[in-house]
């Protein structure tokens, strides 16, 4: 542990900071900073050139308003205790355990001396007091060089680059890389991995472990992780086996007579752009229909007998569902001109996309101007946190509530609308509005199920109908637009394209009279999720030119992220988080990848033998 004093540009704000404050308090503590000072340093741990902050969260967003305010710079320098990300990860969830106030050096020592004896981890932890998994970590690095325990007893060696530095067990080579790296922990385990390739990486999980080292490949093994994780030391071995598995699946799909297979390590950029296909449904065989027949009667006869929630009933409904979905497939005339697309996925599982490979041409759109500013997947989580908010209004208006059921009801049932079209569809689906940390930095917004968890806690599953029934009217229209407000959507998934369903979305936004703005502010992670020309575009529009052009100067990202941020005006937001961003959306969903997977897979289906 240190105190270090960085400049503020160089912190953000760590996902594992679960503080939720409201944007007053925040505004108090930003008063009493620039009237006494920072009485209270930061706590932080340094990842990928970083500072994280994930103590003190509240000052760190004080001090950026400070900055809005131009009474303080990013550039200025502030007291940041520094700490290993993994005593950041048992501070925050403030694990039940003391450790005793020993230095990490003479526990390294202390209990290497005790292992030496014959005691093992289970025995030292008992007699010391400690957590067994302290000890295995200090046991691990009492197999670096002594001199580097010297160095770490010296704190001149922090615990993060000393845990990098056993990714090799030669000593000259960790004094070496140490000498080099001037004790940066990142940048050690970029110097022992630069030629190799982690074994948690979808290419390595693609192959396999058993058949990577069947081809003769070697493992480093990271002694800090869980279970056997480390770094395949031949990545071209990797790659090589990754590339013959890949061709092996597409030759697959070719014999089978699809016009288009393409397959590669990395899904194919262009693919947002081809029209997606998905597999046509026939009719069942006589044998597929008469089990279909038999299993409902049998469903039937059970739930009379034993009840609904009869355990019998379950592989019935299994066997069902599987017969339904096997009537699900490409036909012929679908395969004649359709692609398909094959990729490794980060969790190394096969992604897939079938798409028109010879589609009619339609008209295209005029590209000729600014590419769009944010990925398909930050315009996601933007209207994601957009649904958060509109929900929370929503859940606190029951009168409006029950319009939206109302009206999705009326559409559906007297206008003939579908039920994707409209901004809720009535049935029991929650929709998911998770987005990572660090884009919910500003906001304490929180998913209405985590507060109808809270509120309604008391509601039985058993006796539930009869507990509902006896409660008060206000209670029960609570209850009604906390469940509507779950169900209400406004996610333009990654690669998809508004719909009418957003549409009717923005009239719900409207109806709510909620102000996005005051329950949202673009954090520092929104702009280290966008390209640099991306950034440079969006200061142009908001800005101006001038403003843009001194900003392209900036070299590194994270610099440019922080000029980004301090220059747009308060309350800004971006596009998709504005009201009304999709008034004029015509599309139809089904015209559009709405049903893709998040990694950009569809439901898989091979051509249907009976149909060819």
């Amino acid at each position: 542990m240190a105190i270090i004093h960085p400049k503020l540009a160089q912190l953000r704000l760590s996902p594992l900071n679960q503080r939720r404050v409201k944007p007053s308090a925040v505004e108090a503590m930003a008063d009493d900073i620039e009237a006494h000072g920072l009485l209270q340093n930061l706590v932080a741990y340094e990842d990928e050139g970083l500072l994280w902050v994930f103590a003190g969260g509240r000052r760190y967003r004080a001090l950026k308003i400070l900055v809005k305010r131009k009474r303080i710079k990013s550039s200025d320098t502030f007291p940041v205790e520094l700490r290993t990300k993994e005593e950041a990860i048992e501070l925050s969830l403030a694990e039940n355990f003391q450790r005793e106030d020993m230095h990490p050096a003479d526990s390294i020592r202390a209990f290497a001396a005790l292992r030496d004896t014959g005691m093992d981890a289970e025995e030292i932890a008992a007699r010391f007091g400690q957590a067994v998994s302290f000890v295995y970590k200090m046991l691990r690095l009492s197999a670096l060089a002594p001199a580097l325990i010297d160095l770490i007893a010296k704190d001149q060696l922090s615990l993060e680059a000393a845990r990098a530095l056993t990714l090799t067990d030669d000593h000259s080579q960790q004094m070496k890389v140490w000498k080099a790296a001037n004790g940066h922990a990142h940048t050690i385990r970029r110097m022992l991995t630069t030629e190799k390739v982690d074994t948690t990486s979808g290419p390595f999980l693609f192959v396999g472990r058993e058949a990577y080292e069947a081809k003769g490949g070697t493992i480093t093994v990271d002694l800090f992780s869980q279970g056997a994780e480390g770094f395949a030391d031949d990545p071209e071995l990797v790659r090589e086996l990754a590339e013959e598995k890949l061709d092996a699946l597409a030759d697959e799909y070719r014999a089978i007579g699809w016009h288009e297979v393409r397959a590669a390590l990395e899904r194919p950029y262009d693919l947002y752009m081809k029209g997606s296909m998905y597999p046509a449904t026939r009719e069942p065989t006589h044998d597929e229909a008469t089990r279909l027949t038999a299993i409902d009667a049998e469903i039937e006869a059970i739930a009379e007998a034993e009840g609904e929630d009869s355990e019998r009933i379950d592989p019935l409904s299994d066997e069902r569902d599987a017969i339904t979905e096997g009537l699900r497939a490409f036909n012929r005339e679908q395969v004649a001109v359709g692609g398909v697309a094959l990729w490794v996925s980060h969790d190394g599982s096969l992604g897939k996309s079938f798409y028109r490979a010879k589609a009619e041409p339609k008209p295209k759109a005029n590209h000729d101007g600014p590419v769009p500013l944010y990925s398909n997947s930050l315009f996601a989580d933007l209207t994601r946190i957009k649904t958060r908010i509109v929900q929370e209004a929503v859940a606190a208006d029951p009168a409006l509530a029950l319009d939206i059921v109302l009206d999705s009801l009326a559409g559906q049932l007297l206008h003939g609308a579908h039920s994707y079209q409209m901004a809720i569809e009535v049935q029991a689906k929650a929709v998911a509005t998770a987005v990572p940390d660090e884009l919910m930095a500003t906001s304490d917004v929180r998913p209405v199920e985590d507060m109808m968890a809270t509120r309604f806690a008391a509601i039985p599953a058993e006796g539930r109908f009869e507990a509902i029934r006896a409660m008060g009217s206000d209670d029960k229209m609570a209850l009604l637009a906390g469940l509507v407000a779950m169900t209400v959507d406004g996610t333009v998934f990654a690669g998809g394209s508004p719909g009418q369903r957003h549409h009717q979305f923005e009239q719900i936004v409207r109806a709510s009279g909620v102000n996005i703005a005051s329950r949202w502010t673009a954090p520092i992670g929104l702009f280290d999720k966008m390209r640099r020309a991306a950034m440079i575009d969006l200061l142009r529009e908001e800005v101006g030119a001038s403003s843009a052009e001194n900003c392209a100067t900036i070299k590194k990202k994270a610099d440019l992220a922080v000029n980004v941020s301090e220059r747009l005006p308060a309350h800004w937001l971006p596009a998709p988080l504005r009201i009304g961003a999709f008034d004029r959306a015509e599309r139809e969903p089904e015209e559009c990848d709405a049903d893709m997977d998040e990694d950009g897979s569809e439901q898989e289906g091979m051509i249907d033998e009976e149909t060819a």
